[in-house]
């Protein structure tokens, strides 16, 4: 398991468990500006869809419209998936750690 180039497959179950709580901290005290970011972009995608059925445009200027929200709708699926990762890879590897073990008792 690398998604991200980390290979938690040799991390202990500590080591998981802190990498864990180190990325919900992360997300946790960023939330305000990870808002932001997702906000501003939602902004520019609100904008650009009005632009496109309010303002009168050629084709070039509507193909420029079109890529910018090309551009602004990947960033926000990349920023997405990337603190998806940053909290979701070290649980999943510890969750498949424990495949195949005796269950806790």
């Amino acid at each position: 398991m690398n998604l991200t180039g980390h290979d938690y497959a040799g991390w202990s179950d500590e080591e998981l468990r802190r990498a864990e709580s180190v990325a919900h901290r992360f997300l946790e005290d960023n939330g305000p500006q990870i808002h932001e970011s997702f906000q501003a972009k939602v902004e520019q995608l609100q904008q650009l869809a009005k632009a496109l059925r309010y303002r009168r445009m050629n084709l070039d200027e509507r193909l420029e419209c079109f890529a910018q929200i090309t551009e602004i709708a990947k960033s926000l699926s990349e920023d997405a998936e990337a603190f998806f990762k940053l909290a979701s890879e070290p649980l999943v590897a510890r969750m498949l750690s424990k495949v195949g073990q005796k269950p806790e008792k």
